[in-house]
């Protein structure tokens, strides 16, 4: 992995300029480190979570792309089959029971997710901030999943927490 990314550096800023300077040299250095302890998603927690997002969209007859909207475009299901979808993968993943919320299991999830410590202390304060804003009282299950989800996406992204990308798996 460090060859492989020095290499790109080296690309990106030319052989003899880059390896030559002392900022090159520093730069590639701190993008190196930057990209190895940045907040990355483990690729078995990856596996996991595809393996739980295929059988929920397989048994609610949802297409991929809702997945892909709802992550990359903070477009929440507006179907009822889009919503319970994701309330059959808040189950699978054990973030949700009997039609509620569970705070532990997001965060046991935070911490089986991100390899950063600090990333898991600021997904557990999102999911401290979604449970405050999506009470788990007085909402149809489906779509109590749907807006948690939506929260916790949203929020996510405003904490500079890393994305799920299915396409490229991190590790």
């Amino acid at each position: 992995f460090f060859f492989q990314y020095l290499r790109r550096c080296v690309r990106a800023f030319g052989a003899v300029n880059a390896m030559k300077s002392r900022f090159g040299i520093v730069f590639a250095s701190l993008t190196i480190l930057h990209s190895v302890n940045a907040g990355t998603i483990r690729r078995e927690y990856l596996a996991k979570v595809v393996e739980a997002k295929d059988k929920c969209l397989k048994e609610f007859n949802v297409d991929d792309s809702v997945v892909e909207d709802f992550l990359k475009k903070n477009i929440k299901p507006e179907s009822k089959s889009g919503q319970c979808m994701v309330a059959c993968f808040l189950e699978e993943r054990g973030m949700m029971a009997d039609g509620k919320i569970l705070s532990e299991g997001v965060k046991l999830n935070n911490e089986e997710q991100y390899k950063d410590p600090a990333d898991v202390e600021k997904g557990n304060k999102v999911t401290d901030m979604c449970d405050t804003e999506v009470p788990n009282e007085g909402k149809d299950k489906c779509l109590l999943a749907a807006d948690y989800a939506m929260c916790v996406v949203k929020r996510s992204e405003e904490a500079g927490l890393p994305k799920i990308d299915f396409a490229h798996p991190t590790d």
